[in-house]
């Protein structure tokens, strides 16, 4: 399907995630330039993952509460800025600064970009179009890297200012399109507060969206754990020397699942996507860490794909269990999931320290079981219908 404003959200999705690819690949640079040690890289990760993530929820509220799609444009310039000035800055104090800054212009973009393409999506194509929305994430993800490499290459941390030139033109495109958004929100905004005034009120909503933010926890773990391993399972423990291109192999699927897990979830519903993913997975992941040869290539694209073939359907599912706060599910749901992440590999990081990698990796490979257990216990929402299922539907509160 072609939605003109989606296909712009999804594009400022990808360039406001450029740079969480960017800043892996200059930190080594900046650790020589101030002479920075270990601790302090990972501080660095870790004030761009805080800042990144955990706010999310907090723009999401405001989100709810107020107008602010100011913060589109505002957090595209913002999230390049901020890199760009790691090039220009001479202490460690300045450069957490900078990087806090960039984080907070990724935070600003996504609450407000995935609930405007909410209501710009076709009715009962709901998941479609957050997959629309979502891949442009995963392809500026994996793209991140390649821009940081060609900006580095003409002449090191002296050109990286580079690097904040797509999201300038992307914040003037937004500035330009931002009339157009208001009166989208303007046309949509009553019908939308009408259905949730038809929506039944229900304690399961909280318990499900509690379930839904741990199956986010279990997917992120997984996705994170087989990432950043990689590089140190295959060449140590499977005579694989390079590896690296499973990763980009990896990645690339994960795009690729979240177009195709977007209208599955809409023809047979969240709940499906969910185990269907988690089943696969399963299946998958065990024989991918354990096989050689051709089949290694094969398997981690069908692990990648299956895995986050579910990013788009969990940000819808949780949409529609908080209809009067989209803003908020989507923050929860996207900034969630990269936060328990970096969780997840420090956990992981220190279970392989104490058990060895192969052990942790096993573990890995059956963390899917918790996921289908959890896809298990979750309502099958649609549109139109309460968490609760259109069976047990309570007359209106006045």
């Amino acid at each position: 399907m072609f939605n003109l404003y989606l296909w712009v959200l999804s594009i400022g999705h990808l360039i406001v995630d450029l740079t969480q690819g960017v800043l892996p690949i200059i930190s080594p640079l900046l650790a020589q330039s101030l002479n920075l040690n270990y601790f302090q890289i990972g501080t660095i990760a870790l004030a761009f993952t805080c800042s990144s993530a955990i706010i999310q929820p907090i723009f999401g509220v405001l989100s709810d509460r107020y107008s602010m799609l100011w913060l589109m444009p505002l957090g595209l310039f913002l999230s390049g800025f901020g890199l760009a000035m790691t090039g220009m800055v001479d202490s460690y104090g300045l450069l957490l600064l900078v990087v806090l800054l960039s984080g907070i212009g990724v935070a600003g973009y996504h609450p407000e970009g995935s609930k405007l393409a909410h209501f710009v999506s076709e009715k009962g194509k709901a998941g479609s179009s957050m997959a629309i929305f979502s891949v442009g994430g995963n392809l500026g993800f994996g793209l991140g890297p390649l821009l940081a490499v060609f900006v580095l290459s003409f002449s090191g941390m002296g050109s990286i200012q580079g690097v904040m030139i797509p999201g300038v033109l992307a914040a003037l495109v937004f500035m330009f399109l931002l009339p157009r958004f208001k009166k989208i929100l303007a046309e949509h905004l009553p019908k939308e507060q009408k259905e949730q005034e038809q929506t039944v009120r229900c304690t399961n909503r909280v318990v499900s969206l509690i379930l839904l933010l741990l199956y986010v926890a279990v997917r992120s773990w997984i996705h994170s754990g087989i990432v950043y391993f990689i590089p140190f399972y295959f060449p140590d423990f499977r005579g694989i020397a390079e590896p690296e291109y499973l990763v980009s192999t990896f990645l690339i699927a994960g795009a690729v699942g979240t177009l195709l897990g977007g209208p599955f979830a809409d023809r047979f519903g969240g709940r499906k996507g969910l185990l269907a993913s988690m089943v696969i997975s399963l299946i998958a992941i065990y024989p991918f860490l354990h096989l050689s040869g051709n089949w290694v290539s094969v398997l981690a694209f069908i692990v990648g794909m299956s895995l986050i073939s579910t990013f788009s359907t969990t940000v819808v599912f949780g949409q529609r269990l908080l209809p009067q706060n989209i803003g908020l599910a989507s923050g929860l749901l996207l900034g969630f999931g990269v936060g328990m992440g970096s969780i997840g590999v420090t956990l992981l990081g220190a279970i392989a320290d104490y058990a060895g990698l192969p052990f942790t990796m096993n573990i890995v490979s059956l963390l899917p079981v918790l996921g289908i257990v959890l896809a298990f216990t979750l309502p099958d929402v649609r549109d139109g219908q309460s968490p609760a299922g259109p069976e047990k539907e309570l007359p209106q509160q006045a």
